[in-house]
């Protein structure tokens, strides 16, 4: 860009906007209250002349001496592109440009395409004819630049907010970008949590654009602070600007939490809400709990209606994930009462009033960061759903899914599924394809609000919004009102033509596309949409990502300070970088050479280890009674139906107009259609033809109550780890968002976390305790073993292992991959010795640029800073507990947990249901928190047994199955072995051990000290 000044203005923009003030919220570029001083400030201009001086520097840029006055942008967006896309955007003042004039629509309430073209000639100061014709022709170019700032939010996952900039009103084409960013003002928002608290919405719950469609309508006769403003009333009254008010609520309903103790319609409320989990392996279950997930705190409950059963005291607990509490104790709670009759808390300490609602029937959406089902008020188009009946209601519910669902799920009772209480059954495996407009308000949760068409991307890995990896991408979907209609997948080019690559015509209302078969390497950007003849009826954006062309580094790479003594037992801390750390395998400053460590007893060998197994949650073990239907005989569940009573509808009503209905037995809430909208919308289903589209998802056999949910085709777990080193770092629910494609098994998750940690791919945060957390890739490292050979840890991409063994083969190196089912292959080399390695790598980069490293010694390196376990928990966080729900000690002699009343002397325990937590009490009665592998490894210490052996002739470590060495234990033992542990029966196996690695462990485990006991 040579233009000085545009580049002045375009900075300060970006510097506004894109330096992270946004992280996580939604973003508009909209010149108002700070924004407009600070960027004024900035520019050392007035800021009453900010919005003009924009406009002028932003028409510079435009080029009117060529046909399309926005070629020049058009090629600044494609360098931008083709060097990263590292830097804020160079159109973000153009982009700003257009949305002032769309702003400016509102000074004299014209709301017109024509208007807001006029208003932009303004802006720009474009005067004459032929100029003022060339903006409205190329138009169209503007798109891309809208389409490109949202695509680089969604890579940079929200870190610098939240894309908003979208097509809202369809038939005002590309104005309507700009339309999204205006009109809509901050104090207009503010008043949107009165939307959202009238209606008693769930934060976090889906809400598709016709429903909130509805709600806003109606809420548009609130007066007062907690009413629209009169300017949101306004647009409203314009039916051309109702989808960018919708648009607005949408994005505010994204982030929105309940804060206040007391909001504008009385105490803050918070809906306890059901939750269900399926395992699959050791046993087939279902986990049902009740859960606040967000808004609500760990407190004692008092119940505001009906006792509970027993009279115990029932509380919210903490749970492991952040922010949900769940409902307990369980074994004191009748859960076959607690399914027909409603109940309501007030929280002692908050005074927040929890309210639960027994249904007959329960929508459960998939959550999208792990394999838990959560309920929602409806069910949403395309996704994978589980649905709690009562079996009073199932054939009504089945053969209301034969209209509108994928046939194929299945329904499971309770002699298929341990789990599952006796006269209720779920319907796993629901996929709802089209709206039933006409279905009655009985399956409310059960029937999305009709629009007139919609389209998802389900399926494939899915990296962060809008983006998945190149080698899983997604399954399209899509339905549509209009009778022909088809779906287009558009390859989106900077600077060039779109080009389409996948057309399919609609079966009735449905239309689906897939990617499987087509060639689009990583870096594309695509659009799926809808289309009538000519007329785009909706759309969605996404792109297709790789390893190879990696988000840019960021500064929340995770390390292990070593503080001299050893490596600091706190989780790995972010940058600034102490002088001598670990990362992954990279060991950076020189640590002190002192010998790995001195044996102070013998050592167990693997005849003295018992086989153990795999770590897994409690069972929830509810109270039950026989009676609860005869007690609760007029419960609407037991009876099969509501008894609805509806509000008036009133003459004049338009097809925005929705009523709430509630049924005065249950108090069962329904947004209902007009009789009106549904009649009309049942004569549109009846010109399509019925259509049943097949089956999506992977087959699971005839019954899937027969079936392991280990028997899930996913995708491969080196597809997720090319994702991981994609993204860089992120979150725990964002790994396990990756971790449940390849299986859907709750454990899942935790164990290739700890493949990855161990092996050095990745650091993250709670390995210790064997728990989730922050996570970020470590640099590429080769690490040479105790044989010799050596491994690729750290970043990998397609493109750099080909570099690193086109490297190393060219010195007589061999290529010998390690492959298991549902693990990482470990790309390892043989024959490595006496060559010169770091001479052969020297040219090979990731690519971030950096060398790939070499690592030698270095299990002993990392042996020598680990802790002792008696460290360990003397630094652990001491915790007081008698009783809990779900307690259980671990027998060192079974290597199994046994439930236990209290705690009853030192040992392992293992306490809660949701979110298990475990402590080791020692002989003085001090009980501390830790992981489970350091709680069953010092029970064992302190009877004197071994869950761990050392056989020096053979250089193999053994640990009794749920007893892994964790945190960098383990990693000194693979980086040894250069292999990941293998399974013999209920024990786990590291090969190829260092002598001085894996005596120094055990002694580091089992060395006895008298400060403990």
């Amino acid at each position: 860009m040579e233009d000085q000044e545009y580049n002045s203005v375009n900075s300060a923009l970006n510097d506004f906007f894109f330096r992270g003030r946004f992280e996580m919220l939604p973003v508009y570029l909209d010149l108002e209250g700070d924004a407009e001083e600070q960027v004024a400030e900035a520019l050392g201009v007035d800021a009453d002349e900010l919005c003009d001086f924009i406009g002028l520097t932003a028409a510079r840029s435009l080029r009117f001496d060529k046909r399309d006055p926005y070629i020049d942008q058009a090629r600044w967006l494609l360098e931008w592109s083709l060097e990263g896309r590292r830097d804020p955007p160079p159109f973000t003042a153009l982009l700003c440009a257009l949305s002032i004039a769309a702003e400016r629509m509102g000074t004299d309430e014209n709301f017109s395409p024509n208007n807001y073209s006029e208003r932009l000639f303004e802006l720009l100061g474009v005067k004459d004819a032929t100029s003022q014709q060339k903006l409205r022709q190329y138009a169209k170019s503007t798109r891309q630049f809208w389409r490109a700032l949202n695509m680089w939010l969604a890579e940079n996952d929200f870190q610098l907010g939240r894309p908003t900039a979208r097509a809202v009103i369809g038939h005002w084409k590309y104005a309507s970008f700009g339309l999204s960013q205006a009109l809509v003002r901050d104090a207009d928002r503010k008043r949107l949590s009165g939307l959202f608290e009238k209606y008693d919405l769930v934060p976090g719950e889906p809400a598709p654009d016709a429903e909130m469609a509805l709600l806003v309508h109606d809420w548009m006769s609130s007066y007062g602070a907690t009413g629209p403003t009169p300017w949101l009333r306004k647009l409203w009254q314009s039916s051309d600007l109702r989808p960018r008010v919708v648009s607005a609520a949408l994005d505010a309903f994204e982030t929105w939490e309940r804060t206040a103790g007391v909001t504008g319609y009385g105490p803050r409320k918070a809906r306890l809400q059901w939750q269900v989990g399926f395992t699959g392996f050791p046993r087939k279950r279902a986990r049902l709990s009740l859960a606040v997930s967000r808004g609500g705190e760990a407190e004692a409950l008092e119940e505001t209606g009906a006792g509970t059963e027993t009279g115990d005291q029932l509380f919210l607990e903490d749970g492991l994930e952040q922010g949900t509490r769940y409902l307990g104790p369980v074994g004191s709670i009748n859960l076959d009462m607690l399914l027909l009759k409603s109940r309501s808390f007030t929280g002692a300490s908050s005074g927040v009033n929890y309210a639960y609602i027994a249904k007959p029937i329960v929508a459960l959406a998939r959550t999208p960061d792990g394999p838990v089902y959560r309920e929602v008020s409806r069910v949403s188009l395309f996704e994978e759903h589980a649905i709690l009946c009562h079996e009073a209601w199932l054939d009504k519910v089945e053969g209301h899914l034969s209209k509108c669902a994928r046939p194929g799920h299945s329904v499971l009772r309770a002699n298929d599924m341990a789990g599952i209480p006796e006269g209720w059954c779920i319907l796993r495996g629901v996929e709802i394809v089209r709206a039933v407009d006409n279905a009655h308000d009985n399956f409310h949760a059960l029937s999305p609000i009709a629009s007139a068409a919609a389209i998802a991307c389900v399926d494939g890995l899915k990296l962060g919004h809008g983006t998945w990896h190149v080698a899983a991408p997604p399954h399209v979907e899509a339905t549509s009102e209009k009778p022909g209609s088809t779906i287009e997948v558009i390859r989106e080019q900077f600077g060039k033509k779109d080009e389409v690559i996948a057309e399919e015509g609609a079966v009735g209302d449905f239309m689906e596309a897939s990617l499987d078969a087509s060639s689009v390497e990583a870096g594309t950007n695509l659009r799926a949409v809808v289309k009538h003849k000519s007329t785009e009826l909706a759309e969605t954006s996404f792109s297709l990502r790789s390893a190879d062309i990696p988000r840019p580094l960021g500064s929340k790479r995770l390390y292990h300070e070593h503080l001299g003594s050893g490596f600091a037992l706190d989780p790995a801390i972010e940058l600034e970088r102490a002088p001598e750390n670990l990362e992954g395998c990279v060991l950076n400053g020189a640590l002190d050479d002192v010998p790995v460590g001195t044996i102070h007893h013998g050592v167990g060998t693997a005849g003295d280890v018992p086989e153990g197994t795999l770590e897994e949650a409690s069972d929830l073990e509810w109270f039950h009674s026989s009676d609860a239907a005869v007690v609760a005989s007029e419960s609407c569940v037991i009876r099969g139906y509501h008894y609805w009573v509806y509000e008036a509808f009133e003459k004049g009503d338009d097809r925005y107009d929705a009523k709430m209905a509630e049924c005065k037995d249950c108090q069962v809430k329904a947004l209902s259609r007009t009789r009106e909208v549904a009649k009309g919308n049942a004569k549109k289903m009846a010109q399509h033809q019925v259509f049943a589209p097949a089956r999506r998802l992977a087959k699971r056999g005839e019954d899937t109550a027969q079936v392991s949910e280990t028997d899930h085709e996913g995708v491969s777990a080196d597809t997720v780890l090319d994702g991981l080193c994609y993204l860089g770092h992120g979150s725990w629910p964002a790994f396990q968002r990756l971790a449940t494609a390849v299986s859907p098994e709750p454990w899942f998750a935790h164990s290739l976390a700890s493949d990855l940690f161990s092996l050095g791919h990745v650091e993250m945060r709670g390995r210790l305790n064997a728990t989730g957390g922050d996570w970020s890739v470590a640099p590429p490292a080769l690490v040479i073993g105790m044989d010799g050979n050596g491994y690729l840890a750290g970043f990998q991409s397609g493109s750099l292992v080909e570099a690193v063994n086109s490297a190393l083969s060219s010195g007589g190196a061999v290529h010998a991959p390690c492959e298991e089912p549902n693990q990482v292959t470990v790309h390892r080399w043989t024959g490595l010795g006496g060559m010169d390695l770091e001479a052969l790598l020297e040219t090979v980069e990731d690519a971030h640029g950096r060398k790939v490293a070499v690592a030698r010694n270095l299990a002993a390196s990392i042996t020598r800073g680990l802790p002792s376990f008696t460290d360990v928990f003397e630094q652990a966080i001491p915790v007081h507990v008698e009783q809990a729900d779900g307690l259980a000690k671990y027998d060192t002699v079974t290597a199994r947990w046994r439930r236990v009343e209290r705690l009853d002397g030192p040992g392992a325990y293992r306490i809660g249901l949701h979110g298990t937590r475990y402590v080791f009490r020692d002989r003085d009665g001090t009980t501390r928190q830790v992981g489970h592998q350091v709680a069953k490894t010092l029970s064992a210490r302190e009877e004197g047994r071994w869950l761990h052996g050392y056989d020096m002739s053979t250089g193999r470590f053994t640990a009794a199955l749920g007893v892994e060495p964790p945190w960098l234990f383990a990693r000194a033992l693979v980086v040894s072995g250069g292999s990941l542990p293998g399974r013999d029966g209920g024990r786990v196996v590291y090969e190829r051990v260092d002598p001085r690695v894996g005596a120094a462990i055990l002694d580091k485990m089992y060395g006895k000290d008298d400060s403990i006991g």
